[in-house]
C-alpha cells in the first residue's frame, strides 16, 4: 500500500526571507547605490587636482594659435591666443570620453572629434554634444 507523506512545512521566518517583493527592493537599493558611487566618483574624481602650465611668451605669437603643452603632473593642456589676445588653456582630455580635444582656429572652438562636441572657446562650456561638463580650465604661467 502506498503512503502518501505530507509535504515538508516551510518555517515562516524562511518564507519571509525568501519574498520576492523583498529581493527586488534590496536589488533596486543597491542599483541606486551603485549608481550614486559612480556619480560622486565622477565629481570628485582622482583629476580634480588643479592642473598648471607654463608656456614661454615666444610660443603663441599669433592670434588663433593653439599648442599642446604638457603639465608637470604628465596631464596635457591645449593653450590658445583667442582672437583678442587672451591666452587660455584647458585640459586636453574630453570629459565625455577622455579623447583628445583640437583646436578648430576657423570657427574658434575646441572640439572633440570623437563624438562630434564642442566648447565655448572663452569658458570652455558645453556648446553641443554628449558631454555633460565643459572642459577644465588649467593655469598658464608664462615664462
Amino acid at each position: 500500500m502506498l503512503t502518501t507523506k505530507e509535504p515538508f512545512p516551510v518555517a515562516e521566518r524562511v518564507e519571509r526571507a525568501l519574498d520576492r517583493r523583498r529581493f527586488l527592493a534590496v536589488a533596486a537599493a543597491a542599483a541606486l547605490l551603485g549608481a550614486a558611487g559612480e556619480w560622486l566618483a565622477g565629481r570628485a574624481g582622482a583629476d580634480s587636482a588643479r592642473l598648471d602650465v607654463t608656456l614661454p611668451a615666444a610660443e603663441l605669437p599669433v592670434r588663433g594659435a593653439a599648442r599642446a603643452v604638457a603639465a608637470t603632473d604628465g596631464r596635457e593642456a591645449l593653450v590658445v591666443r583667442l582672437a583678442a589676445g587672451d591666452v587660455v588653456a584647458f585640459d586636453r582630455r574630453c570629459p565625455h570620453l577622455g579623447c583628445p580635444v583640437l583646436w578648430s582656429a576657423e570657427r574658434a572652438r575646441f572640439e572633440c572629434p570623437c563624438h562630434h562636441a564642442a566648447f565655448d572657446a572663452r569658458s570652455g562650456r558645453v556648446l553641443f554634444g554628449p558631454p555633460r561638463r565643459g572642459l577644465k580650465a588649467a593655469g598658464v604661467r608664462t615664462a
